[in-house]
Formats: C-alpha cells, sequence, structure tokens
C-alpha cells in the first residue's frame, strides 16, 4: 500500500515539474519570426502609381495597368542608382518605373527591395 502511495506521489511530481518545465520554454519560432511565405520571392517591374509612408505602403502599376500593394518594412532597400532612399523620397516620384523584389504573405506583398530604374 504504501509503495503505491510512493508511486502516485511521484508519478504527480513529475507532472508538476514538466508543465513548469513547458511554461518556461521560449517562444516558438513561429511566434518570434516574420509572417510566413506564401509562395516564392517574386518581382514585379511598373511605376509608381501612389506612395503612403504614414502607412508604410507603396503601390505600383503593373504595365497591364493593375495595382499591387506592397509593405515596406524597416529592413526593405530603396534605391535609386546605387543611392539608398526612403519610401518619403518615392512620394515625389510618382509614374517613376520600379522593379519591386517581394515576399507574398497573408499579411500582404512585404517588398524586399525597390529599385527605380531610369
Amino acid at each position: 500500500m504504501m509503495d503505491r502511495r510512493c508511486l502516485i506521489a511521484i508519478c504527480v511530481v513529475s507532472l508538476f515539474l514538466s508543465s513548469i518545465a513547458v511554461a518556461q520554454q521560449e517562444p516558438s519560432q513561429k511566434e518570434t519570426t516574420a509572417p510566413a511565405a506564401l509562395g516564392p520571392a517574386e518581382t514585379l517591374s511598373g511605376s509608381i502609381m501612389m506612395v503612403q509612408p504614414e502607412k508604410k505602403i507603396l503601390i505600383v502599376k503593373s504595365a497591364a495597368g493593375v495595382p499591387y500593394n506592397f509593405l515596406v518594412t524597416p529592413t526593405t532597400r530603396i534605391t535609386a542608382q546605387n543611392q539608398r532612399l526612403k519610401l518619403a523620397d518615392l512620394a515625389s516620384r510618382q509614374d517613376q518605373r520600379v522593379t519591386v523584389r517581394f515576399v507574398p504573405t497573408r499579411r500582404g506583398n512585404i517588398a524586399r527591395s525597390v529599385e527605380l530604374t531610369p
């Protein structure tokens, strides 16, 4: 009878300790990384249709006339003739040709790079 109580007590303590260990684990990779890509990186060439710096959005019109929205992040590289630019710099360059390298995600198309072309 005593051995059975000891075995039950050991089981209860081990369950308690394992639940504490699980609770103290680091956050899962899914919680700490960027949104998962829905596909491979893509490239789109077109012209700047609109820039909304306060919302971090760049809208590019494709050659077919279709507008595409891009979310610009702090890691997005914006360049013109090998010079770094900010998103706000693009507001004055409406209708200028650009090539955008982006990753489609559930949040939207995340721009990785925006290159103005002459």
